[in-house]
């Protein structure tokens, strides 16, 4: 059983004048963020076998802030094919994973996400929000083989009341 887990970065703030990639979140965006998190540890009993972010400034603060309250003494990788907004792009990363993993944790950027849980869970969601968390699960032993799998959740922060 493979279980993948997607979280968008948290809202960024585009008042900066600065490359794409440099994006810091915004005050917003880390209220949000850590609403999320503290939901997913109240709600879930989830650990993680690696933790992945994109190499964007934006993703990375987002994979921390999650890390300080779900994971605090796990290490997160940073990955520069993860800074991508092609779901081609991320399908071929997953499906690279190493076999022994069950667990992975993704920090990264749309359209991809939400084209990724349309394409591979059997729920179909129009936009996979900043700081929104996607939960699909395969039942199979081979990343490379998974195919439509199971959304078991989907978080966004408009949905915590």
């Amino acid at each position: 059983m493979k279980n993948l887990f997607l979280m968008r970065h948290a809202k960024s703030d585009w008042h900066q004048n600065i490359s794409d990639e440099l994006r810091k979140i915004s005050d917003k965006g880390i209220l949000k963020t850590e609403l999320i998190a503290n939901y997913i540890q109240f709600n879930f009993n989830l650990s993680f076998d690696k933790v992945y972010t994109s190499k964007a400034v934006r993703a990375q603060q987002t994979s921390q802030i999650v890390q300080s309250i779900l994971f605090p003494e796990q290490k997160i990788e940073v990955i520069d094919e993860l800074y991508t907004f092609s779901s081609f792009l991320l399908d071929s990363w997953i499906r690279k994973l190493d076999n022994k993993l069950e667990n992975i944790l993704i920090f990264g950027h749309n359209p991809a996400f939400t084209e990724i849980v349309n394409q591979l869970g059997d729920e179909s969601i129009y936009n996979l929000s900043t700081s929104g968390f996607a939960w699909l699960q395969f039942d199979t032993e081979n990343w490379k083989s998974i195919i439509k799998g199971k959304t078991i959740k989907i978080i966004l922060p408009k949905d915590i009341k």
